[in-house]
């Protein structure tokens, strides 16, 4: 491949990407201008440089021009950057002699209504890009191996859905589960919508499929207590609760399955100051173990009410603002089921929200069967009275304007999922974030809604939001997919701009141990004195210990000092206006 021995010729490319840049930039002018910057050998803007005649364009025009760098001024990154990185090398440069320019996200959509300030901000952004390319070095491309064994943390219908797949392709599958038995939450379900099918019967055929596959192992009553390693090469502790024996794993991959919990209402509706005031989990889980009865004496109660969006879409309560969205369905349909053996159902709702393939015919099965329903006000909950043992609701339905009064005989409110206890210590031993409702952050919400920024690691289910089964199943098939594409390589690309520790500058101060969030940096004490070193598998290039390091000894590949101030320069300097450009 071509180097940087020579002086650079770089190559400029500017995308209209259809009207979404030239709308607001002036595109052919940004170009143009790019012309006369040092070391560009040349220019053009092109209609979509990402189709395939764009890419041959940058193929030709390297060949051509003999362009040692090249720029793409487009959209984001994280959208195209591998796009290009593989045009680049397909042309015999190296993928590291590449720089990309955002003019879509960063110029044209932000600043829609000023076209001159975006034109002029998008030739500031490409003239700093050319600046930092002329320093750009080639780096090595590394590979990693991958062990052939995924790690499910969690076996509900989301870990045992996800084993499944990736034991059907021949790869091994350990599944980790807490808790004494599998199925998670579905074990305590009755009947599933749209098709009303027993919780029960669909668990004990994915049970039935897990067990039936040598090369899934399930280990329940155990946790995963460490975490080590990198993608291909995850190094585990799993403790069994109740021996309190410790077993080591080797998984190339990790797919996090760790559900959710009901959460529990205390505080809203007099929860817990009568025992007919129960929540939809209790209430599926009554149902599945025999008759909805009353707690307080037994018998089926003729008058039941419900009440959704306990706990959930509530502004300013952290960790209760997202919508859990199976709320809506469930509710309606636990109401049209019990509605056949009761006198009088009511639904009380913020926002009625039956979304999915057969959920609206639910709806519209509990309105001909006259299940009533009545909104009340966002901002003014139904509130709930106890005199003896009766419970008196009182609300306003905002459709009609009238105030209402409702004596039910039993209770029920439609609770949030919520992140299960200990998720905090869970995000912290796998390395993962979590967004403002506490479940784990994907790597992009939509272009990698199943990965994470831990590379290896995916999550599935709701452990990344509140979601019904459906999805749920759906998101573990993709994750299983993404684990056995991965195991499949036997050999993975790891990302070569990391961080490098000059070992002569090094002073063993561990200020960048401390500082990494990866936990990529440990010291050498092999040598005397220890000196960082850098696990280059799992550094993710984000800088904070270069930013750290008091000694100056550490650099970040492709981001130096050095490239980092050129286009600082380039933007407060702007160059003198050069010949130059075809």
């Amino acid at each position: 491949m071509m180097g940087n021995e020579d002086e650079p010729r770089i190559g400029v490319f500017v995308c209209h990407c259809g009207h979404n840049i030239a709308g607001t930039v002036d595109v052919e002018a940004v170009a143009r201008v790019a012309r006369h910057y040092p070391n560009v050998a040349y220019t053009v803007d092109l209609m979509f440089t990402c189709s395939d005649a764009g890419q041959t364009h940058i193929r030709e025009a390297i060949a051509e021009h003999n362009l040692n760098r090249v720029v793409v001024a487009s959209c984001s990154p994280r959208m195209h950057e591998p796009t290009f990185r593989r045009v680049v090398e397909e042309a015999g440069l190296n993928r590291y002699l590449f720089e990309q320019v955002n003019l879509r996200e960063h110029c044209s959509w932000c600043h829609a209504r000023e076209p001159e300030k975006a034109t002029i901000k998008a030739e500031d952004l490409v003239r700093m890009a050319v600046a930092r390319a002329a320093l750009l070095e080639p780096l090595e491309v590394k590979t990693v191996e991958v062990t052939p064994h995924t790690l499910v943390v969690g076996g509900g219908v989301t870990g045992l859905r996800a084993a499944v797949d990736i034991g059907s392709r021949g790869f091994k599958a350990t599944v980790v589960e807490k808790e004494s038995e599998l199925g998670g939450h579905l074990r305590h379900l009755s009947t599933m919508y749209p098709n009303n099918e027993k919780a029960e019967d669909v668990i004990d055929r994915m049970l039935i499929a897990a067990r039936a596959i040598a090369d899934i192992e399930i280990m329940t009553d155990s946790v995963v207590v460490d975490l080590d390693g990198h993608i291909g090469s995850f190094e585990t502790k799993i403790k069994n609760m109740k021996s309190g024996k410790t077993v080591k794993r080797t998984f190339g991959a990790v797919i996090m399955a760790t559900g959710f919990e009901p959460f529990e209402p205390e505080g809203y509706y007099e929860y817990g100051n009568n025992p007919n005031i129960i929540t939809l989990a209790e209430y599926e889980k009554m149902k599945s173990t025999g008759s909805v009865l009353r707690i307080s004496d037994g018998r089926p109660p003729k008058q039941v009410m419900f009440i959704g969006c306990v706990g959930s879409r509530e502004e300013g309560n952290k960790g209760h603002e997202h919508c859990s969205r199976y709320c809506c369905t469930a509710m309606t349909k636990a109401a049209c089921d019990i509605k056949d053996e009761t006198e009088e159902v009511m639904v009380l709702y913020d926002d009625l929200r039956t979304f999915g393939r057969g959920h609206e015919e639910i709806h519209r099965e509990a309105r001909q069967k006259h299940v009533m329903f009545s909104k009340f006000a966002h901002t003014k909950k139904p509130k709930v009275c106890l005199k003896d043992d009766r419970i008196i609701v009182k609300w306003k339905d905002v459709l009609s304007g009238t105030y209402c009064e409702f004596e039910p005989e039993m209770l029920v409110l439609t609770t949030a999922m919520v992140p299960p206890a200990g998720t905090d210590e869970v995000a912290k031993l796998f390395s993962l974030t979590r967004s403002g409702d506490g479940f784990f952050n994907e790597e992009h919400i939509k272009l990698a809604p199943l990965t994470t920024h831990t590379a290896g690691i995916m999550i599935a289910g709701v452990a990344q939001s509140a979601k019904d089964a459906t999805d749920s199943a759906t998101q573990a098939s993709g994750a299983a997919a993404k684990a056995t594409s991965l195991m499949a390589r036997k050999n993975v690309e790891i990302e070569s701009t990391v961080s490098w520790v000059d070992e002569t500058l090094c002073s063993s101060c561990h200020t960048c141990v401390q500082a990494c969030p990866y936990g990529a940096i440990e010291m050498a004490t092999t040598k005397d004195p220890p000196v960082a070193f850098v696990t280059e598998a799992k550094c993710h290039g984000c800088g904070t210990c270069a930013a750290a390091c008091p000694s100056n000894a550490i650099t970040m590949r492709h981001s130096t000092d050095e490239q980092i101030i050129s286009m600082v320069e380039a933007f407060l300097i702007p160059p003198p206006v050069e010949g130059g450009g075809e």
